[in-house]
């Protein structure tokens, strides 16, 4: 969606060897266990910090949640074309941020229901893959937050169950569209391989989840989800050893009857 097929002659980084391609696919390939180890993190870190310390019970949660909820219930029973509208401009405003971010230039954005494009001087899979994984309406929210508090210093602090419920409702209007456009033919997706892209779509947007429940928990640090990720990426090759094993122990049981 972000670069039309007549933009891409505008785009001198996009056109990549054939050679290139096979190396990202390889990249793909290596990156899947690290997307297995990264979900079994996700997981410890969601019984051990969310679900046994209850955090699950506070209000922020349970703002976040409603906040995701509201969003489905508009998706999914009211989409329209603002709705769409409203998500190709995050996604081409969230290119045009990070060709800026890689000190390229944005010469033109076009923005409609029907799609969108950027035209620029500068691309790479970061640029081309970054609306799937950066959430820029909650990105705004956080900064509106910001600065509302920073306002209304004088009058007390603002309850932070707004700021989850927004979270909620703008990262849940991420990632349905992500999901709803990533099933069609993307040409970010495509310039980089859809191994490659989905791989890593896929790691930073679990990434984004796992930075969110360790803000939000009062329990949860980086520094402890740093060190469950590294323990089971180190006993990753040892289980898939002794799984594999138990595998082939199974299959030869079936087949002897």
């Amino acid at each position: 969606m972000a670069f039309l097929p007549a933009a891409r002659a505008d785009f001198g980084a996009s056109a990549e060897t054939l050679s290139l391609r096979r190396f990202k696919w390889l990249i793909g390939v290596a990156l899947l266990p690290l997307c297995w180890v990264l979900v079994e993190t996700f997981l410890v870190l969601l019984q051990a910090d969310t679900l046994a310390a209850r955090y699950w019970q506070s209000p922020e949660f349970a703002a976040f949640g409603l906040g995701c909820f509201a969003w489905m219930v508009l998706f999914f029973g009211f989409r329209n074309r603002a709705m769409i509208w409203l998500y190709v401009a995050g996604h081409e405003l969230t290119h045009a941020l990070f060709v800026l971010i890689f000190r390229g230039r944005v010469s033109q954005i076009h923005i409609s229901s029907g799609g969108g494009h950027i035209l620029t001087d500068r691309n790479n899979f970061v640029i081309s893959l970054s609306p799937y994984f950066f959430p820029f309406y909650t990105a705004v929210a956080i900064i509106v937050w910001t600065i509302l508090e920073w306002v209304l210093r004088e009058t007390g602090p603002l309850n932070p169950v707004w700021l989850c419920g927004s979270i909620g409702f703008t990262w849940m209007f991420h990632l349905t569209f992500t999901l709803w456009m990533i099933r069609r033919d993307q040409p970010d997706v495509e310039q980089n391989g859809r191994l490659f892209s989905f791989t890593v779509i896929f790691l930073t947007n679990l990434l984004l989840i796992c930075a969110m429940l360790i803000f939000a928990s009062p329990t949860a640090t980086f520094v402890g989800f740093g060190l469950s990720l590294w323990e089971n990426a180190a006993s990753f090759g040892t289980r898939l050893v002794e799984s594999l094993r138990e595998m082939i122990v199974l299959g030869r049981d079936w087949l002897r009857g």
